[in-house]
């Protein structure tokens, strides 16, 4: 949620990206003087899950707008904080008696891994592979 004042001095999201408009605007509001507000107690329901094939495009897309947008995320560690959020979930599948959920985890974290890894390349991959890897090949025209 957004201020709507703070959201159209910002410019609102940014028009051409391909994904993290969210996070684009969150750094320019940060840079502007606003604070930005965590709410650990709010919930977030997903209606999706995604197969291994698109986790590697969503995360392949990702990491294309941390390329593209680098003066906002060279500071962040993704891959750092990707793998602590393995181990904390794999800890708490154990705990919970759910480890039968683990060759999954490490499936859908391994494809959004090699995803994020192609994506932080992908100026240097052909254009057509470029769009194979990317959940969003229209966006590449």
């Amino acid at each position: 949620m957004y201020k709507k004042e703070v959201y159209e001095e910002m410019g609102g999201f940014v028009l051409h990206t391909i994904f993290n408009e969210d996070m684009i605007m969150a750094s320019r509001t940060v840079r502007a003087g606003y604070e930005i507000a965590y709410a650990a107690d709010a919930r977030v329901i997903h209606s999706h899950k995604y197969t291994y094939r698109q986790q590697f495009s969503r995360n392949f897309d990702l990491a294309v707008s941390q390329v593209q947008f680098h003066e906002m995320f060279d500071g962040v560690k993704s891959e750092s904080e990707g793998i602590r959020l393995v181990r904390k979930t794999v800890k708490y599948l154990l705990a919970e008696g759910k480890w039968y959920l683990i060759p999954d985890l490490v499936l859908q974290s391994g494809f959004k891994f090699l995803g994020y890894r192609l994506g932080k390349r992908y100026d240097k991959l052909p254009l057509w592979l470029v769009k194979k890897c990317s959940m969003s090949p229209a966006y590449w025209k």
